[in-house]
């Protein structure tokens, strides 16, 4: 199947882009007073895609002081609001809000995207969200739908017997859900045969990645997509050579952390980005808090356009001295430690560890200690299985 993106050259996703760009801001100006304001200095409309660079900032900040005045739309225009607490913030939460055209264009999305891994006629596991209409694992069952193949929603699973056992009464070709809840679910029915995985709504270690390749014998997708972005934003084809971006909704950029201009191609930096489409709230140079980079040059698959990079995680963790990320990529290579929660307290990292025997333990303490012999840790046996879980992993601090 050719997507979007796969008919665009370069040049022309530029001429597009401008195009698109150039619609959304003065769609958002017109209609939105936080945009009135926010963009009132701005010279429009931009004269080329690289203008977008004078363009001011949005932040979660913003979505949480300001969000209603950001909306374009009235509210009985409002299908879906999404509410996000901002992790470690006792302000105001951001409330995402989206028309049913936003939503329309994720399900297109989903439905593109999804041919990556599966067929009509294939079984595709969802392990995402799905309780309510317009949540991420019911917009992807729609997508799948469309498309002729046969998803099975199981939503965030409450049980991991019961998700086990749904897998080995099914067939299932494909599976979509967080990292850790997969890895979890490859450990306790390493039989299942997926011919391929999809991951997201969390940072996927390269551990995590590589136990469910070997243990399933398949091939690991990531995906990366916000709340903000309505659940999409970019995925991998089975190159696996960088996860290709929905351009034709969304304008990606990668700027110095913590500064204001564009890294050098190929180099390490934010992601901002800028709908394209957006009816809802229109989200305009918006910063992530995210860490990747775009790769250059044709895919194997034969798309032209950059590719978004691994997605290496939130700012705010990167620069810490201990993250979770650290922590995952270490533990999570040794098949007998099924999950763990980490606290670091009074300088002390504190593991409560669910492990498939005895072992384990002994071997979580060696790994650390080998990785980091000057500090002080504590590991309790404890069952924390993510089967249940929606949050983020995060690393707990005093």
């Amino acid at each position: 199947m050719k997507t979007f993106n796969a008919m665009l050259s370069p040049a022309e996703l530029d001429s597009y882009q401008l195009r698109m760009l150039n619609a959304q801001l003065a769609y958002a100006t017109a209609n939105s007073p936080f945009y009135a304001d926010h963009l009132a200095d701005v010279v429009l409309p931009l004269e080329s895609v690289q203008d977008i660079s004078s363009l001011p900032f949005t932040s979660a900040a913003d979505i949480e002081a300001h969000g209603m005045d950001m909306l374009c739309v009235g509210g009985d225009q409002i299908e879906r609001i999404v509410t996000v607490q901002s992790s470690g913030s006792s302000g105001p939460p951001k409330r995402l809000y989206f028309t049913q055209a936003d939503l329309d264009y994720t399900e297109k999305l989903f439905y593109e995207g999804m041919h990556y891994l599966c067929r009509p006629g294939d079984e595709a596991f969802i392990f995402m969200p799905a309780a309510t209409e317009n949540s991420i694992g019911r917009l992807l069952e729609k997508g799948l739908h469309r498309m002729g193949a046969k998803p099975v929603v199981i939503g965030i699973p409450q049980d991991e017997e019961a998700a086990v056992e749904a897998l080995r009464n099914g067939n299932p070709y494909t599976m979509v859900g967080i990292p850790s809840q997969i890895r979890k679910l490859s450990l306790l029915a390493p039989e299942i045969r997926p011919a391929t995985v999809l991951l997201s709504a969390d940072y996927i270690s390269m551990a995590v990645k590589d136990t469910i390749a070997t243990n399933w014998q398949c091939q690991v997708f990531e995906h990366y997509g916000l709340t903000e972005t309505a659940f999409g934003c970019a995925v991998e084809c089975p190159a696996l050579q960088g996860q290709h971006v929905r351009y034709d909704d969304l304008h990606l950029e990668i700027v110095e952390v913590g500064g204001t201009q564009p890294v050098a191609e190929g180099q390490w930096g934010e992601i901002v980005i800028t709908t394209l489409r957006r009816e809802g709230m229109p989200l305009i140079r918006y910063r992530t808090g995210d860490v990747s980079r775009l790769v250059h040059g044709t895919c194997p698959c034969g798309n032209e356009l950059p590719r978004l990079g691994r997605v290496l995680g939130r700012i705010t963790e990167l620069g810490r001295k201990l993250s979770i990320y650290e922590l995952d990529e270490t533990l999570l290579r040794c098949d007998g430690i099924l999950d763990f929660r980490a606290a670091f307290e009074g300088g002390v990292l504190s593991i409560a560890l669910e492990a498939a025997e005895s072992e384990a333990y002994a071997a979580c303490a060696d790994i650390l200690k080998e990785k980091w012999p000057a500090l002080p840790i504590s590991i309790n046996p404890a069952h924390i299985s993510p089967i249940g879980r929606n949050a983020k992993r995060v690393l707990q601090r005093s």
